[in-house]
């Protein structure tokens, strides 16, 4: 059958009807209250977290801090150091007893490092003598400075080897304590040596400017001074 024209179509008879739209207006509740949901767990933990920390902030602590104090002073005599009698109440100077040789120039060795219980040699110095000339050796010798000075050395040799005499094992010394030169030296023994038991002298001279004045003289022997410098004044 035909249609006029402009006019639609008339649907078939006995054709299904069409399906009618679904409403969306309840997922729109439930979105809405979901979003409530989730505003109100925020805004409940965003409260949570202030109280806890205005508990935490508002505590005052429960213990003072500590802090260092001195013990206090101990009742037993025993910690006073004022009362222990082995310490010493004074400033002064205590003497310690030591193994160590001490050097007194004033006094003459008593024994050498190897033998100290044996007297090595005994040294005695003759007072400075001073002149512008200076008889030696059959000669009459003047002086390049002002004037000579000698000491007379006596050396007596106590051990049971011999100990060595020549000019290099001496040295002077003025009052300043500088060393002056040795010029001439005459000795007792044939050889550069005294012998063991013997004794031996050795006279020692300077040629000097006027105003020096002979104040120590000294000794050094591997043998008789264990190789150390010994130092005595003169006159002793």
């Amino acid at each position: 059958m035909s249609t006029p024209y402009g006019m639609p179509p008339t649907p078939p008879t006995g054709a299904p009807p069409l399906p009618t739209a679904k409403s969306r207006t309840p997922l729109y509740i439930a979105l809405a209250c979901g979003c409530v949901l989730v505003l109100l767990l925020v805004v409940a933990g965003i409260g949570i977290g202030l109280y806890l920390v205005g508990q935490d902030g508002g505590e005052e602590p429960t213990s003072p801090p500590t802090s260092i104090v001195d013990p206090p002073p101990s009742e037993d005599p025993s910690d006073d150091p004022t009362d222990d009698p082995s310490t010493p109440t004074s400033d002064a100077p205590t003497e310690i007893e030591t193994d160590q040789p001490v050097d007194k120039p004033t006094e003459g060795p008593s024994a050498d490092a190897t033998s100290p219980s044996d007297e090595i040699f005994k040294l005695t110095v003759s007072t400075p003598e001073e002149g512008t000339t200076l008889e030696l050796g059959g000669e009459t010798k003047t002086p390049e400075n002002d004037k000579f000075i000698g000491v007379a050395v006596t050396i007596e040799n106590s051990s049971s080897t011999s100990i060595g005499l020549d000019t290099d094992r001496f040295r002077l010394y003025d009052d300043s304590g500088t060393e002056i030169n040795i010029r001439y030296g005459a000795f007792s023994t044939s050889g550069p040596e005294i012998p063991a038991g013997e004794e031996a002298e050795a006279q020692l001279y300077a040629d000097v400017p006027d105003d020096t004045v002979l104040a120590e003289i000294s000794y050094t022997d591997e043998v008789g001074t264990g190789g150390q410098e010994f130092r005595v004044p003169v006159g002793g």
